[in-house]
Order: C-alpha cells, then sequence, then structure tokens
C-alpha cells in the first residue's frame, strides 16, 4: 500500500488535490481514493500523536495569531505557507490508521 497525493482537475479548470492508495491486486493496479486535500497538497499532513500533544491546548485556543500557528508547526517539523490560517482539523482516519493534521 502507497498513499501518494494526485493532482485533479475539474471541469471548470480548477486543480485540487487528493490522497490516493495505489496498489497491485492480481497484477492490475488499484487507486482508491483515501481524500481531500484542496487546492493546496501540503494541506493535510501525517503527524503522530507524540508530535501534536503538547500543543493541542494552545492550538485551540480561539485567540491564537497565524504567526503563533507556524512556530507551532515548525517546532513539529511542518513547514506552512497558507495565510490566513482560517481552520485547523485533526483527524483520526481507522481505516488507514493515521493521525493528519489539516490547515486551511
Amino acid at each position: 500500500m502507497t498513499i501518494t497525493t494526485r493532482k485533479h482537475k475539474s471541469k471548470s479548470g480548477k486543480e485540487y488535490y487528493e490522497l490516493v492508495d495505489v496498489r497491485r491486486v492480481k497484477g492490475k493496479v488499484v487507486t482508491r481514493y483515501v481524500g481531500y486535500l484542496g487546492k493546496n497538497p501540503n494541506s493535510k499532513i501525517e503527524l503522530t500523536g507524540k508530535d501534536i500533544f503538547p500543543y493541542v491546548e494552545r492550538l485551540l485556543s480561539a485567540e491564537i495569531s497565524d504567526s503563533d500557528i507556524r512556530d507551532i508547526l515548525k517546532k513539529i517539523g511542518i513547514d506552512c505557507d497558507i495565510s490566513p490560517i482560517t481552520k485547523i482539523v485533526l483527524e483520526n482516519d481507522r481505516k488507514l490508521g493515521k493521525a493528519f493534521l489539516r490547515i486551511k
């Protein structure tokens, strides 16, 4: 199983990115849709609970600024160039057994 990012063009010509699982089944390549990434392929990042747990309370604060969020993400090892940051979503994908941080 390989999880990768794939670019998708809509009928209107806009580009979007999605997360797909690519594997071989009986000698044929099978691609399965996993999740939507939006217009930025780096908006959804895989992480572990140990990475994010110390910062969860601070990230959930309504008064946190974009620069504080970027500082936290740099400490975790994530380079974020999205501005302004309007949403922070912690996602636990039970099918994949992985946790993701989505930034919009």
